[in-house]
């Protein structure tokens, strides 16, 4: 769901992209689904098979991604050929935007950019693919606040529209080191796909509730852009 943006004016130019991109998307043969390719720069190519509302969300995340650019980037092909290997169930997690609420202590004025793609076939959450990255943008270098968090991630565990993952730090420069993330250490994210206001939070210690990929409370409404949490099971 969106944050701070009319829903209206954001999802309009999401759809207007992914028309003018790839054209109309099929639907699939009797269910009202729609088949789209999810493909990002960490080398992401999957085939998922949405609701008009979930393929809609997702576009949304997928331009937020654009907007506020943390180091990754995907596209959604709305006119995608069905998912191969007999339409399996993923499970997934995307999103991109901007928060401006501490993580976890640190004052920012500008803000920190997120962008993150996680899948994993329903009911395997530790085999999990996708990255998550923070980015503090360079406008914020005059307050000494600038770094980058990278974190591979390898837990999704999805329950309804809440996400919580795991990842390994491949980088953490700058604020986020001060933060005690540290390149091999591990990173705990939690998010939700909100009704009014999405959420997020990533710490290096877990305070979460998942038993598989642990988790933290830490999460803060995301103040720009868009999350979308996809439960195969729903």
């Amino acid at each position: 769901m969106l944050s701070f943006f009319k829903r209206g004016v954001f999802a309009l130019a999401a759809a207007t992209l992914c028309v003018f991109a790839f054209g109309a998307s099929p639907a699939v043969s009797d269910t009202g689904l729609q088949n789209v390719a999810l493909s990002c720069s960490d080398g992401t190519n999957l085939g998922l098979s949405l609701s008009p509302t979930e393929v809609m969300s997702l576009a949304d995340a997928v331009a937020a991604m654009s907007l506020y650019p943390a180091g990754l980037t995907c596209g959604l092909n709305t006119q995608a050929d069905p998912p191969s290997g007999g339409n399996p169930k993923y499970d997934h997690a995307v999103g991109g935007g901007n928060q401006f609420t501490p993580i976890p202590s640190l004052v920012r004025p500008c803000g920190v950019n997120f962008g993150f793609s996680s899948h994993t076939l329903d009911e395997s959450p530790l085999a999990a693919k996708g990255t998550f990255n923070e980015t503090v943008p360079g406008g914020c270098a005059g307050f000494g606040m600038t770094g980058e968090l990278r974190v591979t991630i390898d837990c999704l565990d999805v329950d309804g529209r809440h996400a919580d993952m795991h990842g390994i730090v491949t980088k953490a420069t700058g604020s986020f080191e001060n933060d005690g993330f540290m390149p091999n250490g591990e990173a705990f994210i939690s998010t939700d796909d909100g009704g009014s206001f999405d959420r997020l939070g990533v710490a290096p210690a877990s305070t979460g509730l998942s038993l598989d990929c642990g988790g933290t409370m830490n999460e803060a409404i995301v103040s720009q852009g868009n999350i979308n949490v996809h439960d195969a099971d729903a």
